[in-house]
């Protein structure tokens, strides 16, 4: 067992009062920020595909996402209790409490009940776990089942387990394949610290048959995520080339939220690293290196160290390899549980080393408030708020004319365009953005944005909805191919939102 502050008697009753109390404040927090911004594309998206009948899920998906379809089938029921966006956004908030369960729980076997207090604390106040999980995204439910899954494995490596553990294992991890493709970074993590510290014995073996067991339980998908990979689809992200300050804006945001400094926050990827976000950093890393010291002698540290390097560091490899930005920080807040962890447990070992639990009290609380700061100030800052759809929604639905034609590019426009529109849109056009990648060509450019003027059918008037991200060079080919047949004759910035109206000459 894991140090405490000090000796005593666990009392079960007062550690799950405890328990109780983060649960309700990482509740209040959450379902504080439910209505904090409008739904933006991705979310949009997800409502547009979960608001189809249930057989259409599984196709649309499989014809035109880059994601596995579990998550659109989940919310596809979670709206029968409505489609607001603090509805539509409950499902992850609830599914974040249980994160902060789990959470708890896992370190409170690993580590005692000094650990599992700090580090369920540390989730439940964390900036970027409240971020993530009041989005109507899949990233918390891949979160859960991975954090449930690695404790399984520690279960089994650590006390040895009855086969249906295993069984257990096998069946959380081949529905983290089913939320999102990143589960195979977490599986990969797994069979590292497998191969590496449990090879001898029945460990291991155990461990493929067990990995077998997902694979085949996720066959029905398999010839879907080729035809993906195949059409490129992956490719279809944020933006090009990894900023250098990436892997330092991925601890800030894990430890305290980023932002501080010029660091990038849950929306911004930041850019050049500096010395003074280093200085800001290298606190919560020496937390995070004296928690995995303290919990490699009981082989914990191992596990939960490899389950969070393991994928941030593959994304980090094939981002910088393949020229397109993979590593966006927010986007491994799955993985985060095992880094808070870590870090729980480096300040439990600095409270355990001066025999103070007043300074585990104040470390804890300090960096909660730190966490909750940072997540007041990106509250307030107009780039925390970005895209604005329901203004230009309104804004094109006042002045709408009969005989009037819209053209979105890219095709997330049109998603989250209609969420806000009122009534149906009676002659739309909506273009596709072809793959990012490091190199755009003119041919590639030219297929995706062709002579806009010819397919609006000579409507008198063109409203353009243009919105971020889009190949270099596409949005103004969009904007030529009207010319000379219309001249524009509005444009407003809904922040990254651009309506634009052409008139025909």
């Amino acid at each position: 067992m894991a140090e405490d502050v000090a000796p005593r008697v666990r009392r079960p009753g007062v550690e799950y009062v405890g328990l109780l109390g983060l649960l309700g404040v990482a509740a209040l927090l959450r379902a504080a920020l439910l209505n904090g911004r409008g739904l933006w594309f991705d979310e949009a998206f997800s409502v547009g595909v979960a608001r189809l009948p249930l057989a259409q899920v599984w196709q649309l998906i499989a014809r035109t996402d880059a994601h596995p379809p579990l998550y659109y089938l989940l919310l596809h029921f979670w709206l029968g209790l409505g489609d607001s966006p603090a509805v539509v956004r409950s499902l992850s908030a609830l599914v974040g409490i249980l994160i902060v369960l789990v959470t708890w729980f896992f370190a409170r076997e690993v580590g005692g009940s000094s650990l599992a207090a700090v580090a369920g604390a540390l989730m439940a106040g964390s900036t970027l776990a409240i971020q993530a999980t009041v989005e109507a995204r899949m990233y918390p439910l891949l979160a859960l089942l991975g954090t449930t899954a690695t404790w399984l494995l520690w279960r089994i490596t650590s006390a040895g387990a009855r086969p249906r553990t295993w069984l257990l294992y096998a069946a959380t991890m081949a529905v983290a394949l089913y939320v999102h493709y990143f589960a195979f970074l977490l599986l990969f993590g797994h069979g590292l610290y497998m191969l590496v510290y449990r090879r001898r014995g029945p460990f291991l073996r155990r461990f493929l048959l067990a990995v077998a067991a997902a694979l085949l339980l996720y066959a029905p998908w398999w010839p879907i995520l080729v035809q993906q990979l195949a059409e490129g689809r992956a490719d279809s992200v944020w933006s090009g080339p990894m900023p250098p300050g990436t892997p330092v804006n991925i601890v800030a945001l894990s430890s305290f939220g980023g932002y501080l400094f010029g660091l990038g926050g849950y929306l911004l990827d930041g850019g050049d690293w500096s010395w003074r976000q280093l200085a800001v950093v290298l606190p919560f890393l020496a937390l995070l290196a004296a928690g995995t010291v303290a919990m490699i002698r009981r082989d914990a540290g191992r596990l939960l160290l490899t389950a969070w390097l393991a994928p941030v560091a593959i994304l980090l490899a094939v981002s910088l390899s393949s020229g397109v930005f993979y590593a966006i920080p927010r986007y491994v807040s799955f993985v985060q549980p095992f880094f808070v962890i870590l870090m729980a447990q480096g300040m439990v070992s600095l409270a355990v080393r001066i025999r103070s639990r007043a300074v585990l009290a104040l470390t804890t609380a300090a960096v909660v408030l730190l966490n909750l700061a940072v997540l007041t100030i990106t509250l307030v800052d107009a780039r925390y708020a970005p895209y604005d759809w329901a203004g230009a929604a309104r804004h094109v639905q006042a002045r709408w004319r009969t005989g009037d034609a819209v053209v979105f590019y890219p095709q997330s426009a049109r998603v989250a365009f209609g969420y806000y529109f009122g009534g149906k849109i009676p002659s739309a056009v909506t273009l596709y953005s072809p793959p990012w990648r490091a190199r755009i060509s003119q041919t590639e450019i030219q297929r995706a944005v062709p002579p806009v003027a010819r397919m609006v059918n000579g409507a008198p008037r063109v409203w353009l909805i243009l919105t971020d991200p889009t190949p270099p060079g596409s949005s103004e080919a969009l904007v030529a191919s009207l010319v000379p047949s219309y001249r524009i004759t509005g444009f407003i910035d809904f922040r990254r939102v651009y309506v634009l109206l052409y008139v025909k000459s």
